[in-house]
């Protein structure tokens, strides 16, 4: 399957509340590569680029240039001195940091991801933003959205305050990384992070961090994967996760498949919500299968792992003996935006492909 059937493909399944088993991985199209492979002389020109103060140099397909950033488009395609040699000097930029744009520039990924003292090097994927972002890689920048959210998911790590200087001052105001960072801290259990790291934070985070948590965003339900749910009876009924009113039973509702969050329609169409983490309250696991809809199976666990207390409700023993084992020692999280619609939130798509409205899960 070429490339730009796979991007017809994610257009056709953007509609979708969840992603079909034909699409590519979510992440952000590395741009115009569909194109390389019909043109015979993609690969057999290249260009020099001389980087830092040293003129270190390093010679590169000048089709992978050209098709990933319009900078590069304009210096070796346009009426420029560097078009007719060939070649550009970029004399104060860091070769440790354009090594990683190459890298990325022929693998499509950082392989390996830049860690320090066995922590992800938030700060160096900083910095190698700024560099996509003034030379134009739009690719990369959205490539290192996906990259943060998920080594923030998978190392349970954010940023540091010397990260968010970096953040703050370097960063232009409406980049779409900023909205990342303040997700991450405002919908991760982050409060003693704040309170006592021993670095002082930039006022700029801090301010619109506390507007994050206190304003309704679009992607506190975004986040969800929302459908249809009506309670059978009062043991299942739940509040809405918003305005805190009691859906009774028989009453048609809105549930989330994954966290099981409800939400009256009238929160739903309104769209907002408020921030909010994960505080080990006790979660629910959705179950299908009660007439009228899913019902709710709310497992509580203790420290220990162990399942403490269960809401009753009309299934057999059975049933619920093997929900208990199953739930025993897992904590479920709950869902955060840059799981869902991290294409429509996060990314710039003025010259990569968009990879459309896909609710990405788990």
């Amino acid at each position: 399957m070429t490339l730009d059937s796979r991007t017809e493909s994610s257009t056709a399944g953007s509609t979708q509340r969840s992603i079909p088993s034909t699409l590519p991985p979510p992440y952000t199209s590395t741009g115009r590569v569909g194109s390389l492979r019909a043109q015979a002389d993609s690969f057999t020109t290249t260009a020099q680029i001389l980087v830092g103060s040293k003129s270190t140099p390093f010679q590169i397909h000048t089709a992978l240039l050209t098709n990933q950033s319009p900078y590069f488009r304009a210096c070796l395609t346009g009426p420029f001195l560097e078009a007719t040699q060939q070649s550009i000097t970029l004399a104060d930029v860091s070769v440790e940091l354009f090594e990683l744009l190459v890298t990325w520039l022929y693998q499509a990924a950082l392989n390996p991801v830049p860690f320090k003292d066995g922590k992800p090097a938030y700060y160096t994927l900083l910095n190698l933003w700024i560099l996509a972002d003034r030379l134009c890689f739009e690719g990369l920048r959205n490539y290192i959205v996906d990259l943060m959210s998920d080594l923030a998911d998978s190392t349970n790590s954010v940023l540091t305050p010397s990260d968010t200087r970096i953040l703050y001052d370097q960063i232009r105001e409406d980049a779409k990384i900023r909205e990342l960072v303040l997700d991450l801290f405002a919908f991760k259990k982050t409060d003693k992070l704040l309170d006592t790291h021993q670095d002082r934070w930039h006022a700029g985070f801090l301010r619109d961090l506390v507007v994050r948590l206190k304003k309704p965003c679009e992607q506190a339900m975004q986040r969800h994967q929302l459908s249809m749910w009506c309670p059978s009876h009062w043991h299942t009924t739940r509040a809405c996760d918003n305005c805190r009113v009691i859906l009774p039973p028989r009453y048609g509702a809105v549930g989330c498949d994954i966290c099981a969050c409800a939400f009256c329609v009238p929160c739903v169409e309104e769209g907002v919500g408020i921030a909010s983490w994960e505080d080990g309250r006790p979660q629910s696991i959705p179950l299908g299968g009660l007439k009228g809809g899913p019902s709710f199976f709310r497992l509580a666990v203790s420290a220990s792992g162990a399942s403490a207390s269960e809401e009753p409700m009309y299934m057999d023993g059975e049933k619920i003996a093997r929900l208990r084992r199953r739930g025993a020692g897992r904590k479920m999280e709950s869902c955060k935006p840059w799981r869902g619609s991290r294409c429509k939130v996060y990314h710039e798509h003025r010259e990569t492909e968009a990879c459309g409205d896909v609710f990405m899960g788990r």
